[in-house]
């Protein structure tokens, strides 16, 4: 019941993407998908346990950092949470047509995932993009097949998902 509202009071409580300057970790395991270490959701990061919660609430690792590249893209989608999720809900439906050659094709061609995977590591990209981060059009403008090959090519170079 306590995760439950956890979920509603994160739901309702929900600000601009421009007003969150740090997202707070909380744990609900019940919408967590096994694979995901995390997931944003209305300006929380979202995790499995209260460890994995904790430990992100006192440290900003790659981890951290992919997820608070997605708080940044959607600042650049009119600074919208509602615009953000709805882009990336068409993108995930665009590559799904890919699943049969890519598991989670969905998730790995999503033009958001692909900017926050690329860049997760570089821990300076977010101070560079204090308005939002925009490389995701880049991604959106390529074709499926484009985004398949650069996927490959970083899955080949170690790193990705």
């Amino acid at each position: 019941m306590k995760k439950g509202a956890s979920l509603l009071s994160i739901l309702l409580t929900a600000k601009r993407p421009s007003r969150i300057s740090d997202m707070k970790a909380v744990a609900l395991p019940r919408i967590m998908r096994r694979g995901y270490d995390g997931l944003t959701l209305f300006g929380h990061i979202i995790t499995h346990t209260q460890e994995e919660a904790e430990a992100l609430n006192n440290r900003f690792d790659e981890m951290k950092n992919h997820e608070m590249i997605h708080l940044y893209q959607a600042r650049s989608t009119h600074d919208s949470w509602l615009c953000f999720y709805w882009k990336y809900g068409l993108y995930w439906l665009k590559a799904q047509r890919y699943r049969r050659k890519l598991k989670n094709a969905g998730y790995v061609l999503n033009p958001f995932e692909m900017e926050a995977y690329g860049r997760m590591y570089d821990m300076d990209y977010l101070k560079r993009h204090p308005e939002g981060c925009t490389e995701w059009k880049h991604y959106a403008a390529m074709s499926l097949e484009e985004r398949m090959n650069a996927y490959v090519k970083r899955k080949q170079n170690g790193k990705t998902v």
